[in-house]
């Protein structure tokens, strides 16, 4: 019989850590430098739109329960 082709097939599997800076030999970026550069992209934006993301965003929230409590309900029936 002829053996698999594909040489890894016998390799255990591995965590996929992902890619970070640490990993890189750079410094990894704390809780506070991202609050902190998420706090100045705020900043930046008008109120105005800001307002009226957030005003975009919940009435998209609020559309998708109605649908996700529509769902149940019928899966109940069911």
């Amino acid at each position: 019989m002829s053996r698999p082709t594909d040489e890894t097939a016998g390799d255990l599997p591995v965590k996929d850590i992902g890619l970070n800076l640490s990993g890189m030999g750079g410094l990894q970026e704390t809780s506070t430098t991202r609050t902190m550069r998420s706090r100045q992209a705020v900043s930046r934006i008008s109120r105005e739109e800001l307002e009226d993301r957030f005003l975009r965003l919940h009435d998209e929230n609020i559309l998708l329960k109605q649908h996700a409590r529509k769902q149940e309900d019928k899966i109940k029936r069911l």
